[in-house]
């Protein structure tokens, strides 16, 4: 069975009032079911090594340098197996009724969407082949359920599967199964490590990294630029309704 692991953290607010940034992040990465327990199992071993803890340390804890080491570290170790991806999006650029937490909540599930899409598509160029199933893990703190409104999981396999008539904008199809689980971060390394890239990837975006210039790290890496989004976005383009 060929299946795609997708792991997703997110920093910083969606809300233009966020004081501590304009910009909103889902970071972290797609691997191989044969290389997820490897990469899994590595991380565990990292944070004992630099931090002496099997337990979570939060990336917003970390100094600049530890984190670039980290996505440095997996990105030699793993090479082609362990593929970051980054969104981000000006708050502050988007169309969105942000007092409707509906309207936000749709925004992040399209998001995520996006998010996906990418990862399949960059899993297709880098293995030539399309996967049957798809796995995507997410931090539980994210976890929104919109009533009358399909489920995060539905959205995505209908959205791949062409099923959503008023949706004006298709990048992709596809036939595999997606199913999307929530992590407690505490419990789970993949999540641990999308931390690290949504937080790291902030922190670019905020010009917190003096000492690193984490863009410079991602291109020796290889590792993909983030998606580009449409700046103007409303919720009547996401009729996802059960």
């Amino acid at each position: 069975m060929d299946k795609t692991i997708i792991y997703i953290d997110d920093s910083g607010q969606l809300h233009p009032n966020y004081p501590h940034s304009d910009v909103f992040v889902y970071g972290g990465y797609w691997t191989t079911e044969e290389a997820n327990d490897e990469i899994i199992k590595y991380y565990g071993v990292l944070k004992h090594q630099i931090f002496n803890t099997n337990h979570e340390i939060k990336a917003s804890n970390m100094s600049e340098s530890i984190k670039t080491q980290i996505i440095k570290r997996l990105k030699n170790k793993f090479k082609d197996k362990f593929n970051p991806i980054f969104v981000s999006v000006d708050v502050k650029s988007l169309t969105i009724d942000f007092s409707s937490k509906q309207n936000v909540q749709l925004h992040k599930n399209y998001l995520i969407r996006r998010y996906i899409e990418f990862a399949v598509k960059h899993k297709r160029s880098i293995l030539g082949n399309n996967s049957t199933n798809v796995d995507v893990h997410i931090d539980d703190q994210s976890k929104t359920k919109l009533e009358n409104y399909d489920s995060i999981e539905r959205y995505i396999n209908k959205c791949m599967q062409g099923k959503y008539y008023s949706d004006k904008h298709i990048w992709m199809n596809s036939t595999a199964n997606f199913t999307v689980k929530y992590e407690d971060s505490k419990m789970s390394n993949g999540i641990q490590i999308a931390d690290v890239l949504a937080n790291s990837k902030m922190d670019y975006h905020i010009g917190k990294f003096h000492n690193v210039n984490l863009k410079t790290v991602m291109i020796n890496k290889n590792i993909n630029r983030p998606l580009k989004l449409p700046k103007y976005w409303t919720s009547s383009e996401l009729e996802n309704r059960n």
